[in-house]
């Protein structure tokens, strides 16, 4: 089968959008054939990569796959206005610029973040005749709503009420919903009673398995101990902005000053980054250290040299229906987890039983709990990591996922004739 992927991201892009060349590769490995649409990588920083020159359209081959990348507007600020420039860039640029990028694929998997890849998917699936795959990452336009992202005012309501419209259509034009959190089920369901619930299948995200592996084997290549000294590293990997609520990390951090044996290390970056490390300067948290951004390629080795793993997001109401993908990628690297977090990525950590789990914006329970694993040992932590990694493989492996999205569309062109 050819299988067209729409994405604004893909290789060389880290994190969450690494996740369309995972699914591309998986499926070159599965004897697919693969035709890409994206944009110029840019993220996570919202600067055009080195090596890279903007041009209306360019074409990259390699075995297996052609990628069409077209033109946008690099940005991944906090301004509204240049988050929605960077993805109505894509989207007009998809739709215009894209040539024949996706026309001799059978089927077509799009990355559904964000929602502008709808007017583009239409485009190119001829309003669903040719089937695709939409893989729900974020519900729309709630979570820009909810995370302020929007702009205040006439313009802010104008662009919600386009971008609901807008998901509703490729909801109901899709041949097959795949949702990453069980409980976007529920909800897409409320919004569509007319949707078939056989067409919505969880699809839960994989992480990239060539860099996430089980520590303990890092561990052996690089000579690195489960526990070096006499001081447990907490670990936060991932961005650095206000819906990770990290200011309950630091406020844990003040009251486990006392614990000369713990220590807090802050890997990434973003918008709170600089505003965080005043705090602990002004404060004087000597036991938590920032180590700013570094390439996605060192981050499993920081991981071996740590002993417990933190995920953490706010309150917000929008973010108890996402799973971050960073759970994934700890998941397969066999670590024990801290969860301060809330909804679905909460309740997979506790049912892989691969750590604890505090609500968000409790500063005690998280103190709690990084004392408690500080004090498990290596024992209880290599449970949790090997309970953890069982998790993975029997639920989010590549293997599974993508097994799930072929099997689907493949369904859907053997007994629709092609059509979604």
């Amino acid at each position: 089968m050819k299988v067209g992927i729409l994405s604004q991201w893909f290789d060389p892009e880290p994190g969450p959008a690494s996740l369309p060349g995972v699914y591309a590769r998986e499926l070159i490995a599965r004897g697919h054939e693969v035709r890409v649409l994206t944009g110029f990588p840019n993220y996570p920083d919202g600067v055009l990569y080195d090596g890279f020159r903007i041009r209306p359209r360019t074409r990259e081959h390699s075995p297996g796959m052609d990628v069409t990348r077209v033109a946008l507007y690099p940005n991944h600020s906090s301004s509204s206005f240049g988050r929605i420039a960077n993805y109505v860039s894509f989207l007009a640029s998809a739709t215009a610029l894209s040539g024949a990028a996706l026309k001799d694929a059978d089927a077509v998997w799009v990355y559904n973040s964000p929602p502008t890849v709808g007017l583009p998917l239409l485009w190119h699936t001829r309003w669903g005749r040719k089937p695709f795959f939409l893989h729900v990452q974020d519900l729309w336009p709630d979570s820009m709503i909810d995370s302020g992202m929007l702009p205040q005012g006439l313009v802010g309501t104008i662009a919600a009420s386009v971008m609901a419209r807008v998901v509703r259509v490729t909801e109901r034009h899709a041949a097959v919903i795949g949702v990453s959190s069980r409980s976007v089920r529920d909800i897409l369901l409320s919004r569509h009673p007319e949707i078939d619930p056989q067409k919505i299948v969880y699809a839960p995200n994989p992480t990239n398995e060539a860099l996430f592996r089980p520590v303990d084997a890092i561990r052996a290549e690089k000579g690195i101990p489960a526990k070096a000294a006499d001081v447990v590293q907490i670990m936060y990997a991932g961005a650095v902005g206000d819906v990770q609520g990290l200011d309950t990390l630091l406020d844990a951090a003040a009251l486990l000053r006392g614990r000369a044996d713990i220590r807090v290390t802050i890997v990434g970056d973003g918008i709170s980054r600089q505003r965080l490390e005043r705090r602990t300067q002004e404060e004087r948290l000597t036991n938590v250290r920032f180590l700013g951004r570094v390439s996605q390629d060192t981050i499993p080795e920081l991981i071996a040299r740590a002993q417990v793993q933190l995920v953490s997001l706010s309150d917000a109401p929008f973010l108890a229906y996402t799973t971050p993908s960073k759970i994934a990628s700890l998941l397969a690297s066999g670590v024990p987890i801290i969860g301060h977090l809330a909804g679905d990525g909460a309740r997979m950590i506790s049912d892989a039983e691969a750590g604890l789990v505090v609500r968000p914006g409790d500063t005690e329970g998280l103190a709690a709990a990084i004392t408690r694993m500080a004090d498990a040992g290596s024992s209880q932590w290599a449970g949790y990591g090997e309970r953890g990694r069982r998790y993975y493989d029997s639920h989010l492996s590549v293997r599974s996922t993508t097994a799930a999205i072929v099997d689907s569309l493949s369904n859907v062109i053997n007994s629709n004739g092609g059509r979604g």
